[in-house]
């Protein structure tokens, strides 16, 4: 299916003031340059405001302030492309310039700023925020209005898919609306709308009208014209298939549900609460006493885990690239489990707190060393390291000599071991913090030394 562009009306807005938590949503982002779209890929952009080819922090903020202003006052595209285009020309982001891919080093010619790239940006960027914003809002009503109705939006033409799930009803929670919750596509105004269990069971017997658009008998071809049309409601989830997708930048493969554009597979508001409940739990470890701290650990749901490692790895491959400037200089990246603490404080050795972290200088001498040779820890595992450190094999107290730690014991590749070395309370400008000071590979036998006590676990 190609890529349909949106194509406004120079006037176009979103009609009524925009929902706080749209606003919310966008200006959660932070600002990540790419050369393709594909760098910054599908729930990454939960995080982060990207254009491609806006390789400047300068043209990607004007950008971005550009797009906040029309979200927050209900600017026009009209308005906001007016004030946009000059600053942008200004700043020499318009019309086809050369440009050098960072992946491949190569010089290419590439379309900057264009009235049609603006247009693409205005609409993404609006519809996911407040389809986002509606998000939130159906989760805090969800008891009153229990079903979501897939609806068509006003485009002239739908993708065939769209115009197939028109009358779908079906639980806010059922599964297909983590990949299938509108816009699924650049261009789809298609939309939900929450309905009531008085309301739906209304509609199951009534129907839905919707505008149809006609199509010639003959060639099947779409007319340009609408009827209006009453369509069944359904309440059964259909059947997802799903194509082969490769991302060209990074090549990973993904299985993409048929009629939804690649990007696009996801639930953005879902996504967003899950990404802000895992920087909500690593700020609420980090400022718990001890044993709160570990009992968070240890109620930590599967995808905040999963979101916590995802921003890690976010963060820790813009260190590798060396664009992290400004993206924080330490990280939570777990806690430690309740029993760990209790056994910490029968040794006399309670910390301050449970959270876990690591600063930036420390991710970039793993990753470095990980290029270096055997003895240390693979670079997959230092790009994951919240996943590892919460699966640890066991987790011992080296309390011999004067540098005592805590010893996170990894499961490697080929049954070896991995061991990442934390030193408690160590003092990271003048705060005490569990700080992850070194990794390496590791034989089971330097395990076992003397002073050594595994407090979680076993070998």
């Amino acid at each position: 299916m190609p890529r349909r562009e949106f194509t406004p009306k120079p006037g176009f807005t979103f009609p009524g003031p925009p929902p706080k938590e749209a606003l919310e949503f966008f200006r959660a982002k932070g600002l990540k340059p790419s050369f393709s779209y594909q760098d910054v890929w599908a729930e990454e952009n939960v995080a982060n405001f990207t254009v491609a080819k806006a390789m400047q922090l300068d043209v990607l903020s004007s950008i971005s302030d550009a797009a906040e202003r029309a979200l927050s006052e209900g600017r026009t595209f009209r308005d906001f492309a007016k004030d946009l285009k000059p600053e942008l020309q200004r700043q020499g982001w318009w019309g086809k310039r050369e440009v050098v891919d960072p992946l491949t080093g190569k010089t290419r010619m590439a379309q900057l700023g264009s009235p049609r790239r603006l247009k693409t940006i205005y609409d993404t960027n609006m519809r996911t925020a407040r389809a986002a914003g509606q998000w939130e809002r159906i989760q805090r009503t969800k008891r009153a209005l229990p079903f979501l109705l897939y609806e068509l939006g006003p485009s002239r033409e739908h993708r065939p898919e769209h115009a197939a799930w028109a009358g779908l009803m079906l639980p806010v929670d059922d599964p297909f609306w983590r990949s299938h919750y509108p816009p699924n596509g650049y261009g789809c105004k298609c939309r939900v709308r929450q309905v009531s269990r008085a309301e739906a069971t209304r509609l199951e017997k009534s129907g839905v009208s919707a505008q149809v658009q006609e199509t010639d008998s003959e060639s099947g071809l779409p007319t340009g014209r609408f009827t209006s049309r009453t369509l069944p409601v359904r309440t059964a989830a259909p059947e997802v298939r799903t194509r082969q997708w490769t991302n060209r930048r990074t090549g990973e493969v993904s299985q993409v549900p048929v009629g939804i554009d690649p990007g696009f597979d996801y639930n953005f508001g879902e996504a967003y609460r899950v990404r802000q409940a895992a920087r909500q739990w690593a700020e609420k470890v980090a400022a718990a006493p001890t044993e709160l701290g570990a009992a968070a650990a240890a109620d930590m749901p599967a995808e905040v885990l999963a979101n916590l490692n995802a921003e890690y790895r976010e963060w820790a491959r813009r260190i590798a690239r060396g664009d992290a400037v400004g993206a924080g200089g330490r990280r939570v990246v777990g806690a430690m489990r309740p029993r760990v603490v209790e056994k910490l404080a029968e040794l006399g050795e309670l910390p301050t707190g449970a959270a876990l972290t690591i600063e930036q200088r420390e991710v970039t001498h793993l990753l470095a060393e990980a290029r270096k040779g055997e003895k240390a820890l693979p670079e997959e595992v230092v790009l994951n390291l919240p996943a590892y450190l919460a699966k640890a094999k066991a987790v011992i107290w080296d309390g011999a000599g004067r540098r005592k730690a805590l010893l996170y014991v990894l499961d490697l590749e080929q049954e070896k071991l991995g061991r990442v070395v934390v030193r408690l309370d160590h003092s990271a400008k003048g705060v005490p913090t569990n700080a992850v000071r070194s990794g390496s590979r590791v034989q089971e036998a330097n395990l076992k030394q003397k002073g050594m006590v595994v407090l979680d676990g076993q070998l």
